[in-house]
This record gives C-alpha cells, structure tokens and sequence, in this order.
C-alpha cells in the first residue's frame, strides 16, 4: 500500500506541474498589445533536404527549435534577460525610435550527437549548441 500511495501522489505531482507549464505556455503566447512574447518554436531540419543526408547516418532529422517573438518592455526576470538588454528594455521606453527592444535568442542550448561518415569512416560526434533549449531576451 506504501508504494502504491507515493505512486498516486507523484502522479498527482506532475499532473500538477503539467498543468501549471500548459498554463505559463498560453499566457506566453498573447503579449502585449496582442503580440507574441518570446518564447522556443518548432524548427525541423532535415538532413535529406539540406544534402547531407548521404553522409550523416543518425539522426536523419530532429527539432533544433527557434526562438520567436517579441520582448517585452520592460523586461522581466522570467525573459533572462542580460544587465545590458534590461537597460535597454528601459530606454526603450523612454527612447522608442532610437532604441529598439531587446532581441529575443537562446539563452540555453544542448548537444546534438550525431553518426556520420568522416574520411571513409563512420565516427560518433557530439556537436555543441545544437538544439535551443531556452530562449530569452538579450
């Protein structure tokens, strides 16, 4: 009965923080003034339409995502934002046609390892920064 009671409460955990994630997501998307505030997007890339896919054996294709959308100004903590596009957010708004808003870009990224051909050979390589994992406001 004991693992069966901290089965149920983990499940009802992370239900729970799905659901607060699914909601943080939706008030993501509508920003100020109707537009998009920064946030990760899809971004498929496929190694048969860029013509590698004769070298690289693994992976084929996968999610390197994109940052997309506005920054907010000002900038809060929740955008990451650098000292330097904090102070910009601000003078953004004091300054909107000399100083424009901070860009929205990764701020956290990962590894992709991936199975190719190399001088004949095939070699496993992880390659650095790779996939988004965050994005923000610098």
């Amino acid at each position: 009965q004991g693992a069966g009671t901290r089965r149920h409460r983990r499940n009802r955990k992370e239900k729970q923080r799905i659901k607060a994630s699914d909601a943080a997501a939706a008030a993501a998307v509508p920003g100020e003034e109707g537009r998009s505030l920064c946030r990760r997007g899809d971004m498929m890339v496929d190694f048969e339409q860029t013509g590698w896919g004769s070298w690289i054996v693994h992976p084929k294709k996968y999610n390197a995502y994109r940052c997309e959308g506005q920054c907010p100004s000002p900038v809060d903590e929740t955008f990451k934002p650098t000292n330097h596009a904090y102070i910009q957010s601000l003078l953004q708004l004091y300054k909107p046609n000399q100083v424009p808003c901070p860009a929205c870009s990764p701020v956290r990224m990962s590894p992709l390892s991936m199975l190719y051909y190399e001088k004949g050979e095939i070699v496993v390589r992880h390659h650095e920064d790779m996939i988004i994992e965050e994005c923000g406001c610098n």
